[in-house]
């Protein structure tokens, strides 16, 4: 796939026509050469066997959705520490989708839709129904970083695109298409034409651009990174269900994020609960 916007931004774009995962292949790729710049970049639009977070499968069908892995050397410079990547991410995702989902000068009518980020790695578009009931809405991509034994981070990001409702992995899932976004060619059923290659273009353009930019940011201005994945969150503030290691629920509401990028919930029963890794579930 030719991609001008992307190969224009980044120093290396590997496009794969199908590989098994493109966080496994940029880490055998960085392994193989030392030299791999910071912003190299793998891509697809057919994984085969891609994960997400606790090793859980994300596969979908070939030509529906874009998978991309980007590298991101020294990740510990971040004024912020490389934890809050995941949603730095999630935070450049949501900033190449909503576009899709403003309205068009001729379509006032249109139920106005956010795209939000749910801790800790999900991006979701949700309606204003949704808002007010602390609903995260659905979920339009999955996001795994991985820390590399030299301190660099692969920021992998699987992004539904033209997948069509009965194709959707689960009732919780959407994609611009079935989400009813504005994408030139919305009657695609893959993206291996001219306008299904022009989406893939702009939205891996614009999550990387904006990636990177906020990375940057993180080392000169820590405080504006941390305020913006505030005001992206779909999680502060909500009533939430934790589900952590060992089978352990707990139901509290969403606080804050710790100087780490963990969760901070309050309890109903007093004190506070940190939560570095588990499952949140929005309970309204």
């Amino acid at each position: 796939m030719h991609l001008p916007r992307t190969r224009a931004l980044l120093p290396l774009v590997d496009w794969r026509e199908r590989v098994g995962s493109t966080n496994a292949a940029l880490r055998e790729r960085a392994a193989a050469e030392p030299d791999l710049p910071s912003g190299a970049l793998i891509a697809t639009a057919d994984q085969t066997a891609g994960r997400g977070r606790a090793g859980r499968g994300w596969e979908l069908p070939p030509g529906k959705a874009v998978a991309a892995s980007i590298l991101i050397r020294d990740a510990a410079g971040l004024g912020i520490g490389a934890g809050w990547l995941p949603l730095i991410a999630g935070s450049a995702v949501a900033h190449a989708l909503q576009p899709y989902f403003t309205a068009a000068d001729d379509d006032a009518d249109r139920e106005p839709r956010r795209v939000v980020v749910k801790w800790p790695n999900d991006v979701h578009v949700r309606t204003v129904d949704d808002a007010q009931a602390d609903r995260p809405g659905l979920k339009l991509c999955g996001i795994l970083c991985e820390l590399l034994p030299n301190g660099s981070v692969i920021v992998g990001t699987g992004i539904n695109l033209l997948l069509a409702p009965e194709e959707l992995p689960t009732e919780r899932a959407a994609s611009l298409l079935s989400a009813g976004a504005h994408v030139d060619g919305a009657r695609l059923v893959a993206v291996d034409d001219a306008a299904g290659a022009a989406l893939v273009d702009h939205v891996l353009a614009d999550t990387e651009e904006e990636l990177l930019r906020l990375v940057r940011l993180a080392t000169e201005d820590p405080d504006a990174v941390r305020a913006r994945i505030l005001r992206d969150s779909a999680t502060i503030g909500a009533e939430v269900r934790v589900h952590l290691p060992g089978d352990r629920v707990v139901d509290g509401r969403a606080r804050a994020l710790a100087d780490d990028g963990a969760l901070v919930v309050d309890l109903p029963t007093g004190g506070r609960l940190t939560v570095n890794a588990g499952d949140v579930e929005h309970l309204r």
